[in-house]
């Protein structure tokens, strides 16, 4: 070992001495790249460089309450989907989607609504991100569409809706099968209802002619592309980092008109316990629903106004399952992400007030336990999926149940 030190030291002696007859200079030169756009760093990552004409969907969408009213916000907000879209052109693309969401109604029916939607997509951004060579044919970027659809609803009656209209929003493809969208478009909607003096009272079917309307999409995607085996996954998902609080803010669902306004607000924050696996997360969920009725057969009535309200907040302690063995591989971090367990509680105000001035209110305090998925993309964005069941410490009544359920499917920004 001395001698093979000794041999090395020799032979950098002359090296060493050649640099003092070296003159050095340091020049300054300005950089004419172009500033890297914060998608583009991570091109293996949104499949930006993958060509792709065909794309099956199948996922979740997150739509604003059709329905009269925001009592089982879960079934009403959560639709299934299963989609195709097909690029006819590198910047245009025709696609149709099927869509459910609901449950089954006491008197042991379908209570819910199914979809069906056509589109056309112009991906106004595509040839120049072509061109410029930061993009190939395929389905990551911003589009406009025309956007026709049909919507059969079931609860207190049934209804069917025409929409025809604008969207906008952008699409996303990340690692090999995954997607999501995001859209707000303005829609000319036409309501068929059965003759029921229930759907009658609130008039939909001349009211919200015009809406605007948001929409969030997130599930999976099979195509004509090949399996990336060099993803990088930490560095869109900081496994490494240590994160110790995050506040997070709920993707808005909204659908504004003039006689019929709906909208989901949430807000939640989490904290770690010092540096262990455990978290104390705590979230607040605020559904909205206003309905405008006109020439009523009342007399003197010219305009009368119902609205929901519905409060949810809860408080959960997380204990994340493989974050020790993940930081111990070194494929993890001390953070907030990963599968997570632990006790429950909740408490849920819901109120209503018809256009007759009738109120109904219902309320539940509950203790149970949960589990579910977190997630963070890019320290700003983040998914939790939750299942959580709750049981009913107050008196039940017959408007309350002893068991509440909640699955809630979060997609939101971190702040």
């Amino acid at each position: 070992m001395r001698l093979l030190l000794f041999i090395l030291l020799l032979l950098a002696g002359p090296l060493v001495h050649a640099q003092d007859s070296l003159a050095v200079s340091f020049t300054e030169e300005q950089d004419s790249l172009p500033k890297q756009r914060f998608v583009d760093r991570y091109e293996n990552v949104f499949m930006t460089k993958v060509p792709t004409r065909h794309m099956f969907k199948l996922g979740l969408t997150f739509l604003p309450d059709y329905m009269v009213s925001v009592e089982k916000s879960v079934h009403e907000n959560t639709q299934y989907d299963l989609g195709y879209e097909f690029k006819m052109l590198p910047s245009w693309s025709v696609g149709a989607e099927l869509g459910a969401n609901g449950g089954w109604a006491t008197e042991g029916r379908l209570t819910g609504m199914l979809t069906a939607k056509l589109y056309s997509r112009w991906y106004y951004d595509m040839r120049r991100r072509i061109s410029e060579g930061k993009s190939v044919n395929n389905f990551t970027g911003n589009f406009v569409a025309v956007v026709a659809e049909r919507l059969w609803g079931t609860e207190n009656v049934d209804y069917r809706v025409n929409k025809i209209g604008l969207e906008f929003g952008l699409q996303r493809r990340f690692f090999t099968q995954s997607r999501l969208e995001l859209g707000i478009g303005v829609f000319y909607q036409d309501y068929n209802r059965s003759e029921s003096p229930y759907w009658m009272v609130y008039d939909v079917s001349k009211s919200s002619r015009f809406a605007i309307a948001s929409r969030t999409s997130m599930g999976l995607a099979f195509g004509d592309w090949k399996r990336n085996k060099n993803q990088a996954f930490c560095e869109v998902l900081h496994c490494d980092d240590f994160v110790q609080e995050q506040w997070k803010l709920l993707w808005p669902r909204l659908h504004l008109s003039q006689s019929y306004s709906n909208g989901t607000v949430g807000l939640s924050y989490e904290r770690k316990i010092k540096s262990s696996p455990f978290s104390v997360n705590t979230h607040v969920t605020a559904d909205f629903m206003r309905v405008s009725t006109r020439n009523l057969p009342i007399p003197s009535e010219e305009k009368r106004v119902g609205y929901d309200l519905q409060f949810q907040s809860s408080i959960q302690l997380r204990y994340y399952v493989n974050q020790r063995r993940a930081i111990r591989r070194g494929t993890g971090g001390n953070n907030l992400a990963g599968l997570y367990v632990g006790p429950y509680m909740d408490h849920l105000f819901y109120h209503r007030e018809n256009i007759f001035e009738e109120q109904t209110s219902k309320k539940h305090l509950g203790l149970g336990a949960g589990a579910g998925f977190q997630q963070t993309m890019f320290k700003k964005a983040y998914v939790d999926l939750s299942f959580n069941m709750s049981h009913n410490l107050l008196k039940v009544t017959e408007d309350s149940k002893r068991y509440l359920g909640t699955i809630r499917m979060g997609f939101g920004l971190i702040f």
